[in-house]
């Protein structure tokens, strides 16, 4: 065979390969549908946390849109409509849910009892209502990161203990049908309990009943307030924070995101975009094919603390600097 024939077959047959090879990878392509990843909030307080999920996926090279769809459920602190999504979540038998808050997972872990579908839980404060008894090897379908803030509220105590030397009285709004609600009154009893304190409760189960409790509690005068870890008391901070502003009440938020800048004196707690992209390593995991009850639980220990100068100067407060000198960030 001619050498100019011989270099045009074999031209031809690098062009029948690349040709070859490309439809290859395209129908690979095709054939491999995104993943659906369903996503549980319990309110607006954990649109955050959704964002960090979004933002550790993306660094974790995923494509909203092309690679993964992430459908976001919000039943904006409506705990009945919670239970209700997640049983219309996993009928829809998504690849992945994402629950975020203890309310919302455990929604999904009773509706997700038979169909066993994959769960990673987010910014949860009480895995024991999970059924996770191991965090090293949580077993059954779902796993995920813990937020601490309700063992916080002991430190919190400690603050308000330091800003105040003749503290005597906290009030705290509570809700006592959240599904952490036994944990947060031990947590917090046993905490004031060493510290001499007594805990003054108001309780409240929706919006509607925030005012009302917030005009007993004005009238009481507390030395001191704290807010407890539930969407109801959280996501109100506006009928909260001006009447313990107009009655010089000092307080103490777990909301980073919103705490000082919602109007509270000053707030300890975790950042939920943090939290949020810490799940999203977890998330990449069992997207990957890993099973959640093989990946330990994860705990978010990441702690802000932040203080209004400019709220306590109004109120006639003088910031100690053993509280100053602990701060992330001071509003002056």
């Amino acid at each position: 065979m001619p050498r100019r024939q011989v270099i045009f077959v074999i031209l031809l047959l690098a062009v029948i390969g690349v040709i070859a090879l490309f439809f290859s990878l395209f129908d690979v392509r095709k054939a491999e549908a995104p993943k659906r990843v369903f996503i549980l909030t319990a309110s607006d307080l954990q649109l955050n946390s959704v964002e960090g999920i979004k933002a550790g996926l993306k660094e974790l090279g995923y494509r909203e849109g092309g690679d993964i769809i992430l459908e976001l459920f919000n039943p904006k602190g409506d705990m009945e409509l919670t239970k209700n999504l997640a049983v219309q979540m996993v009928a829809s038998r998504p690849d992945l849910i994402v629950s975020v808050s203890t309310s919302a997972s455990r929604a999904v872990k009773d509706a997700n009892q038979d169909a066993k579908l994959p769960v990673v839980f987010v910014d949860v404060g009480n895995f024991e209502e999970l059924g996770i008894q191991n965090i090293q090897r949580p077993g059954g379908f779902m796993s995920g990161v813990v937020v601490d803030n309700v063992p916080a509220a002991p430190k919190r105590m400690e603050i308000l203990k330091t800003l105040l030397p003749g503290l005597k009285t906290i009030a705290l709004l509570v809700n006592n049908k959240h599904v952490s609600y036994d944990e947060i009154l031990k947590t917090h009893e046993e905490g004031a309990k060493k510290l001499g304190l007594k805990l003054l409760w108001y309780p409240v189960t929706k919006k509607e009943e925030v005012s009302p409790a917030m005009e007993r509690l004005a009238k009481d005068h507390p030395d001191a307030f704290m807010t407890t870890s539930e969407a109801v008391i959280s996501g109100n901070a506006a009928l909260i924070a001006p009447v313990l502003r107009q009655a010089k009440i000092p307080s103490i938020d777990f909301n980073v995101e919103r705490g000082v800048s919602s109007g509270y004196l000053m707030v300890y707690g975790i950042a939920r975009f943090d939290v949020g992209k810490q799940g999203a390593r977890i998330i990449d995991k069992v997207l990957k094919g890993e099973s959640p009850g093989n990946i330990p639980v994860e705990f978010a220990s990441q702690i802000t603390f932040e203080v209004s100068e400019i709220l306590a100067k109004e109120t006639g407060l003088k910031i100690p600097d053993a509280i100053l000198l602990q701060a992330n960030k001071i509003y002056r």
